[in-house]
This record gives structure tokens, sequence and C-alpha cells, in this order.
């Protein structure tokens, strides 16, 4: 499956996003969302992790206690994860349209800011599922393309996000309808300028509260036992 970004590009950098404040703030925001989303049960369970990256995601999920798989396709990203030394982690280079493991041999597959730069997310979508045990969930997180900072990132014409494809809740909700009852959240809201950064906490809490759409950060759940294999 072709990516929507060459990766390699940026894999020596890309960790430096999360380094500045506003990265600080939506990365402490999104991996609050994504916890919530998984749910209390993570000792012990196996995780199949597609679009790992530089292993960022990967790690905080080992923390949470997942054996932890995760697959990319960019050879350097996989590096800088590898370089990481994440315990409980195994990472290989692989498709994500083509997955090599058996079916069912995950307790939850998980998919953070990978979709919108596969040239296919139902195909990898349809592996993910495949892959997860029935009784497992998919938990997937994907930018929104209806958020402020998605405008602004249009606006400055930043090139890893000029192919990608953002989503809107209702197009995250339709992605996933295929796959069973799907669960979807908008999180992230933040006013993206430096001096309003401490706002964060209140401005996310209200727009949580308010089930507004447009949080920078979107968060999809499903139950694999309602697919149709």
């Amino acid at each position: 499956m072709m990516a929507r970004f060459d990766f390699d590009k940026v894999s020596r950098r890309y960790d430096e996003w999360y380094e500045t404040p506003l990265g600080e703030v939506h990365d402490r925001i999104q991996k609050r969302a994504v916890a919530e989303a998984l749910g209390e049960r993570t000792e012990g369970r196996r995780m199949l992790e597609i679009g790992c990256g530089t292993g960022h995601w990967t790690q905080f999920f080992s923390e949470l206690g997942f054996e932890v798989l995760g697959v990319d396709l960019s050879f350097g990203m996989l590096r800088v994860a590898q370089s990481k030394g994440i315990e409980r982690t195994r990472l290989a280079l692989a498709d994500a349209s083509r997955l090599p493991f058996s079916s069912g041999s995950f307790d939850v597959g998980c998919a953070i800011t990978t979709l919108e730069f596969v040239s296919d997310a139902q195909a990898a979508l349809r592996e993910l599922a495949r892959c997860v045990r029935p009784g497992g969930r998919i938990v997937v997180g994907v930018l929104n393309r209806a958020s402020l900072l998605a405008w602004l990132r249009r606006r400055r014409g930043s090139p890893t996000f000029r192919d990608a494809r953002l989503m809107t809740v209702g197009e995250l909700r339709g992605l996933l309808a295929g796959f069973g009852d799907a669960s979807v959240f908008s999180t992230g809201f933040v006013l993206p300028w430096r001096g309003l950064l401490w706002l964060s906490r209140v401005s996310n809490a209200v727009g949580r509260v308010l089930r507004l759409p447009f949080g920078d950060f979107l968060v999809g759940t499903v139950r694999i036992e309602q697919l149709e294999r």
C-alpha cells in the first residue's frame, strides 16, 4: 500500500513536534483520550499497532502494560523506534493492507495518526480487524479536518499534511461503520497559540462535555465481536 507521504524524510526530526509547547499539550490530551478508549484491562494484553512510526505511541502502549507488535512501511521511522529500546515491544516492516499475521492473534488493534496517510484506509482497517480476536477491539486516532489546527496547517502549506486525508467525526464514523457499531468522539480543543495554551484544560473539558465536533483529534473504537468475518 502506498503512503501519502514519505516519512523517511522526516524520521529523525518527527518527534520534535512533541517537544514544542503546543505539541506537549496535544500529546497529553491525546494520550488521555486513547487510554480512555482502551479501557482499564491493559496489562499483558497483545496489541498490534499499524503505522507505529518512531515508536512514540508504542512506548505509551508499553507503559500501559501492553505487549506491542508495531509495524510500519518506513525504514527510517522504524530505525528511530528501534533505537528507543522500548520494553515489551517487537517492531517489523509490514504493509498495513497485507499484514503477515494470523487471524485473531491480537487482543487490540491500534492505528494512531496513521489512516490519514495510507492510500486505502478501509483496506488497512479490514486487515487490522482480521488480526484481532473476537471480543477484542480496534482503537483508532485521526486528525480532525474540521479543527482550527487543521485549517492553520493547510494555510501554512505543510508538506506533511498536503496530501493527508484528514477526517471529520462523521467521516470517521462512516469509515468504521462497516466493522460494527462504532463509537467516535472529538478531543483536543486547544487554542493553538502559545500565550493561550494555559486555557487548554478548561477549553478541552468544555469541548468534551458539549461533544463538539471540532477538536483536533478524533478517537474511534469498534468491538470485534460485532464484525462480519
